[in-house]
């Protein structure tokens, strides 16, 4: 068909209907573009959130590793206590032999004797807690690898 031929109304009316399709077409794309801007401020947010938990197991970790005794070092020090404790124990055996055999009245003996033993109670005490504690991690590492195993 011949432009010349076709009426000025159907002209218009081709030309209305190109512009309505052309109009809907950015339509979508600015749809698509919003959607885009509300997805990206959705990423946005969760690498904030996630660079936030981030930083928290840092500092939890930074923290731990900075604790005396920590779970690095946990074994060394029940070690170190244990050494203590036994030449507390053999100090306080030691001098309990001597005193018994010199038939020394308790009320007299020394008080550093007293204060060893004292002592040697005190490491026992700080000895089973770190025991404990040292379980604990132990436990506590044990069902992380467990967990990260059944979870692959």
């Amino acid at each position: 068909m011949d432009i010349n031929q076709l009426d000025p109304i159907a002209i218009s009316l081709h030309q209305t209907k190109e512009m309505s399709q052309k109009l809907e077409d950015e339509y979508e794309i600015l749809k698509l573009k919003q959607k885009n801007v509300e997805l990206q401020a959705k990423i946005d947010r969760n690498n904030k959130f996630l660079e936030e938990l981030r930083k928290e197991l840092q500092n939890s970790r930074d923290s731990l590793a900075s604790q005396n005794p920590n779970p690095d070092n946990i074994q060394e020090q029940i070690r170190q206590l244990k050494q203590k404790v036994a030449s507390y124990e053999d100090s306080c055996v030691k001098a309990n032999s001597k005193f018994s055999k010199l038939s020394v009245p308790d009320a007299i003996l020394p008080t550093s004797l007293s204060a060893l033993v004292t002592s040697l109670v005190a490491l026992r005490e700080e000895a089973a807690s770190l025991k404990l504690r040292a379980d604990d991690v132990e436990l506590a590492r044990e069902a992380r690898d467990t967990f990260i195993r059944l979870r692959r």
